[in-house]
């Protein structure tokens, strides 16, 4: 078993978490104060990311194949907690991220000041990476409960990547422009949590639903506007490698989000509406259908 422990060690860390690490930290910066903490080294952050891929995996699985598609009940008082946790943490993280870039004369411009022994976002940051493990909350419930048309490409695809993506501004990009994310991301974050513990209770379709998916785009577009003019400003202070990056892969995710906007405003709505019709065409032929046979009965009988 410790082989293969080992082995797995060496992988994640020496051909995966190190060289990615390198590639994206300039030469001569240091190395980040959290590197040490907990879940922050690559052998523990990418163990987490595959075994949530592999949880996934074998969760669909299980509830598929073995269960039959039976959901598990009683999670009500989990996710009654879970989301109100999340509301009260996200709100907090947005907060603490805006007070501490007030205390310390953030501007609303890019280019923040990159503060690699003492920083400034050093703290919130390490507590935003963590909570992208809670997050991971979602799909347990998404899979304990059989919710097959939630648990998309999208759905994962974001937990898993965004995950790894904090574990690496963790270790390089910890301080300066990062704050605009967790302030972003923390706000709409309590939107959405919000969102789930109002639809805990309620069976009729929310009417802000889609506001929410239009704030996530906005999100995404605000972090990539300051990803562009970082780069265009050509602003050395945080990490080149991590901006472009990071602005390439919040483009995926605008575009995923974008997809299924459409299609659960537009493309789903006219399909659900076709078949409203159809089912009201249907109904109404049933019902115009035996005064038709009440009409050919009685000529019969004359």
């Amino acid at each position: 078993m410790s082989a293969v422990t080992e082995a797995w060690k060496t992988l994640v860390v020496d051909y995966i978490g190190e060289p990615i690490l390198a590639w994206a930290r300039p030469e001569g910066h240091p190395i980040s104060p959290f590197s040490e903490k907990a879940f922050a080294s690559s052998h523990a952050a990418w163990s987490v990311a595959f075994g949530y891929l592999a949880f996934v995996a074998v969760g669909v699985y299980f509830m598929k194949n073995v269960r039959g598609n039976k959901k598990l009940e009683g999670l009500y008082g989990f996710k009654f907690a879970y989301n109100i946790i999340q509301v009260m943490l996200c709100s907090y993280m947005c907060l603490d991220a805006f007070v501490q870039a007030y205390r310390h004369n953030y501007t609303l411009m890019p280019c923040e000041p990159f503060n690699a022994t003492n920083p400034v976002m050093g703290d919130i940051l390490y507590i935003f990476y963590l909570s992208k493990i809670l997050d991971f909350a979602d799909t347990v419930f998404i899979i304990a409960e059989c919710r097959w048309k939630q648990l998309s490409f999208l759905h994962v695809y974001h937990h898993f990547s965004i995950f790894l993506f904090y574990w690496l501004n963790l270790n390089v990009g910890f301080d300066g422009d990062v704050f605009l994310t967790i302030i972003l991301n923390g706000f709409i974050h309590t939107i959405m949590y919000t969102y789930y513990f109002v639809s805990l209770h309620t069976s009729e379709s929310i009417w802000w639903k889609k506001y929410l998916t239009q704030s996530q785009m906005i999100q995404f577009a605000l972090m990539n506007f300051q990803a562009a003019y970082l780069v265009l400003n050509e602003c050395t202070a945080f990490p080149m490698r991590i901006i472009k990056a990071y602005f390439y892969y919040i483009i995926s995710l605008l575009i995923l989000f974008m997809h299924f906007y459409l299609q659960d405003n537009y493309f789903n709505k006219k399909v659900r509406g076709a078949k409203k019709v159809e089912a009201a065409v249907t109904k109404e032929e049933d019902v115009v259908s035996p005064k038709k046979t009440r009409s050919r009965s009685a000529k019969k009988r004359n």
